[in-house]
């Protein structure tokens, strides 16, 4: 079967999609009795994931900004 096109609305809803999953992952460390100490492994697969969020954060918003047609450096 080949893959689904990117398009808008998939785009849609893999944002919407990964925004649930953060929103989950915050809430339960605010609300659950995880000690992040115990479970090492976990912080080492979030650590990682953390930083490439906000650097795509960063790299989403400039693109947002850019006028469309605009030269890259």
């Amino acid at each position: 079967m080949s893959e689904q096109k990117w398009n808008i609305e998939r785009v849609h809803k893999e944002v919407a999609e990964a925004r649930t999953k953060v929103s989950v992952i915050a809430k339960v460390l605010e609300t659950a009795d995880l000690k992040p100490a115990e479970h090492a492994e976990w912080v080492l697969l979030i650590r990682p994931l953390l930083k490439d969020l906000i650097q795509n954060a960063e790299r989403i918003g400039t693109l947002l900004d850019e006028p469309k047609g605009e030269e890259k450096d």
